[in-house]
């Protein structure tokens, strides 16, 4: 298959756009997605510490959506900057935290900041997307502050293990033998993007790793991810925890060399 030229990069980023924004609507009402407890909140802040440290730094969260890890990242006392693709996603960002972040407008692959302008930067589910990952990460490599720390979220939507399809197909009869309701829109829209995403074959943790250590991340560990999936399982109705049980979830912490060790 032929590489996606930059035109066809630019009219699947405004699909991509197109599709988010007609979801930013229901976006919180999903688990996983927007923090539904005290528990699940504690668990972000124990993530984020463990990744960053416990200092306030200046941190930026990149496709921040309706602006929920910004809040978990607020919490903590860090400063910062948030950034989506969706200016519907920015408004629900904008109106739940006003002006306690700086909430831009901006696409995470053409990053509009200074060299070396932050300490941290955070992504959850977003990865998966990118239409140009090695110049996505470029720009995470360039934006970070010498010795900074880049956080990622995200996980393999498209394969599963045979254990983790028969997971998926039993929560997906519960929830429609309890007439549950389904937060999705657009399905055949979903599936036409998603098949021409970079990672349309899935996005496994040592791919990604191999990709950030091309772009000159170094010391890149797994984080506690699983965690945060406990409190999402604990605050869900059965058929939502089951269902989020369903694919391969995972987190990882890369740094940038140089600078004080932390």
């Amino acid at each position: 298959m032929s590489a996606p030229t930059p035109q066809d990069n630019f009219s699947l980023k405004e699909e991509i756009r197109a599709y988010w924004s007609a979801r930013a609507e229901s976006f919180d009402l999903s688990y996983g997605h927007a923090i539904k407890s005290n528990r699940e909140l504690a668990a972000f802040q124990r993530l984020i510490r463990d990744s960053f440290g416990p200092a306030p730094l200046d941190v930026l969260d990149l496709a921040c959506g309706t602006g929920e890890i910004t809040r978990a990242l607020l919490s903590l006392g860090h400063r910062v900057t948030a950034l989506d693709f969706s200016e519907a996603m920015i408004a629900r960002a904008r109106a739940k935290h006003g002006n306690a972040a700086r909430i831009l407008l901006g696409d995470a692959e053409r990053l509009l900041d200074d060299d070396a302008s932050y300490d941290a930067l955070i992504t959850r589910h977003l990865v998966w997307t990118l239409t140009d990952p090695e110049a996505a990460f470029a720009e995470w490599f360039r934006v970070l502050k010498p010795g900074g720390r880049l956080l990622v979220i995200d996980g393999d939507w498209v394969n599963r293990t045979r254990w983790q399809a028969l997971v998926n197909r039993f929560g997906t009869w519960l929830r429609e033998r309890r007439g549950a309701a389904v937060h999705q829109i657009d399905a055949d829209t979903h599936a036409s993007i998603t098949s021409r995403f970079y990672f349309r074959d899935g996005l496994g943790r040592e791919r990604l790793e191999a990709m950030l250590t091309a772009a000159g991340f170094t010391g890149i560990t797994p984080a506690d991810y699983h965690q945060v999936v406990r409190e999402q399982q604990r605050a869900a109705p059965l058929h939502d925890a089951i269902r989020l049980a369903s694919s391969t979830r995972f987190a990882l912490v890369a740094r940038k060399p140089g600078g004080a060790a932390r």
